[in-house]
This record gives structure tokens, C-alpha cells and sequence, in this order.
């Protein structure tokens, strides 16, 4: 059971109204009344009865109530003892990608500080699912995460807002030959495909990347060798010479500066998408507010 339906009840028991009880709780009325009937399922029995306005608790909710009031008070509780003797509440947490905790973080927290002054950053990284659920459930403050319309965004626009840190895109990039040249490119042939270091196909990147081959005119020869869920690891491999990779400017911009790697695509065709920072519409105290004005300035 997740406590948040405990706080749904006791909302809903106060107002003794869906409409404003999910509006409280920063939540669409739909998903606010799937919650409660997760808690009635979870209960054995109806705890609201419906039929009547303004709605009435059941005996089953009103044998609930005081019960749920306990249970939150007590979470709450332990949970603010817990995060004082961790330090947890000097720290900020910030969910987000592998790639973009190397790519996009660093600058960032260097522009926020100039703005906000210093403080302790905890970074979680993991799927952009696992971000979201994070910062859900009061784990994280903010989440930086990959945007594009291939990617749906599963937070509440009620409960939750978001700002354009920046843009990136996704390159063709292979070890160069001798005389400079990519050793590996597009678009490859029917006799000799191109050898390719791809994304695994949950990762976010992977479903950038495909929508934007899905748009490519030409017909492309792909041969892939390897497929990783960390774009590191291809950036690795490209630099090796085992294939080539579409990777994100951020990472490898470098690697093109100095020659490490080549574009592999002679048409220089570019996957782009933007880098966007969320977090819920009511921060939990004054640094992380600073740092969310820090980040649009």
C-alpha cells in the first residue's frame, strides 16, 4: 500500500468532495478517485459512500480515519527524525540519467550556485520512470531529464511543472581511419551495413534515436554489434574503432574537437531534443525554491 492513498483519504475525508480533495492534493480527479479505490481495494470494503452529497464516509472509512491520521502523523514523523540525523535536510536531491549526470549536471550546478549560493547535491541516477517516481514521492526535489515528443512525460501537470534547461542532439560518430575518414558510415550497404553500437530499446535515448532514423529519406544499412542501456559504454566502444554510435554532442564534442572521433554521417544529419528540469509545484523549503529561480535565470 502506498501511504499517499492514506493522505488521499484523509483529504477526502475533510472535504467531503473529490473535486476539491484532488485539487488539494495536486492530483487530476481521475487519478485521485483510482487512489482512493486502490485504498478501498487494499481494505477489503467501500469506505466512501458516494451515493449521497456531500459524500459520507462508510463505517468501514470512519473505523479508517483516525487510524490513517495515526499512521501518516507517525511516517512523517520517523521520516523528518531519520533525515535530521542524516544531515537530510541540508541536502538537495536531484534524479536523473547517467548520461546527463556527466553531460548536463555539471553545468548546471555551476550556474545554479552563481544564483542560489552553495549547497550539498545528492544525485540519483537511473530511468527517466524511476526519476519521476522519485520526485513523486517526496525522494527527490528535481528531476533533469531527457524531453521529446517519441517520450511521454508521466508526471501530474497539476501537481508538477518543468523548465527547458537546454538542447541537445544525437550525432554519428565512428574512430577515424588513417587518412581521417570515419571507419564506420553511413549509410552503409546492402554487401558491407554499417556496424552499429546501439541503445537498448528501453532506454530513453533509444526511442529518440529511432524516431529520428524513422524520418531519415535515405535507406540505411545497419549492422548492429552491440547494445548497451549505458551511452558511456557505446562512447567507449566507438573510440575503439568497433562501431559507430549515435551519441549526444555533450558527451563526444570533444572527442570531435580534438579528432578522437569523426561524424560518420556525410549528410551530418542530427537527432535533436531538449533537457528539461521538474520538480513539484510545492517545494519543500526556501533552497530548493532558490535553485529552481537560479536554473531559469
Amino acid at each position: 500500500m502506498d501511504h499517499k492513498w492514506l493522505e488521499d483519504f484523509i483529504a477526502l475525508a475533510r472535504e467531503r468532495s473529490f473535486s476539491r480533495a484532488a485539487e488539494l492534493r495536486h492530483v487530476t480527479q481521475p487519478q485521485f478517485s483510482r487512489r482512493v479505490r486502490a485504498l478501498e481495494l487494499w481494505a477489503g470494503a467501500d469506505l466512501v459512500n458516494r451515493a449521497v452529497v456531500p459524500l459520507a464516509l462508510t463505517a468501514a472509512g470512519e473505523e479508517l480515519l483516525p487510524v490513517a491520521r495515526r499512521a501518516v502523523m507517525g511516517l512523517n514523523d520517523v521520516r523528518a527524525r531519520i533525515q535530521h540525523a542524516q544531515g537530510g535536510l541540508d541536502w538537495v536531491t536531484l534524479a536523473t540519467g547517467r548520461t546527463l549526470s556527466r553531460t548536463a549536471v555539471p553545468a548546471w550546478l555551476a550556474r545554479v550556485k552563481r544564483g542560489a549560493g552553495e549547497f550539498r547535491l545528492r544525485i540519483l541516477t537511473g530511468s527517466i520512470h524511476e526519476g519521476a517516481t522519485a520526485l513523486e514521492q517526496g525522494a527527490a526535489d528535481f528531476l533533469l531529464s531527457f524531453t521529446h515528443p517519441r517520450l511521454p512525460m508521466l508526471l501530474d501537470g497539476q501537481a508538477f511543472e518543468g523548465q527547458t534547461l537546454g538542447t541537445d542532439e544525437l550525432v554519428a560518430v565512428s574512430a577515424p581511419r588513417p587518412d581521417g575518414r570515419a571507419l564506420h558510415a553511413l549509410p552503409g550497404s546492402a554487401r558491407e551495413p554499417a556496424r552499429v553500437l546501439g541503445y537498448a530499446p528501453t532506454l530513453a535515448l533509444s526511442q529518440i534515436l529511432q524516431d529520428g532514423l524513422s524520418r531519415d529519406a535515405r535507406e540505411l544499412f545497419l549492422h548492429t554489434v552491440t547494445e548497451s542501456d549505458f551511452a558511456e559504454s557505446l562512447h567507449e566502444q566507438a573510440l575503439q574503432g568497433v562501431g559507430l554510435a549515435w551519441l549526444p554532442r555533450g558527451l563526444v564534442g570533444e572527442d570531435l574537437r580534438c579528432g578522437r572521433l569523426v561524424a560518420a554521417d556525410p549528410q551530418g544529419i542530427a537527432v535533436r531534443f531538449e533537457i528539461r528540469l521538474y520538480r513539484n509545484r510545492s517545494p519543500r523549503n526556501e533552497r530548493v525554491q532558490k535553485i529552481w529561480t537560479a536554473s531559469s535565470a
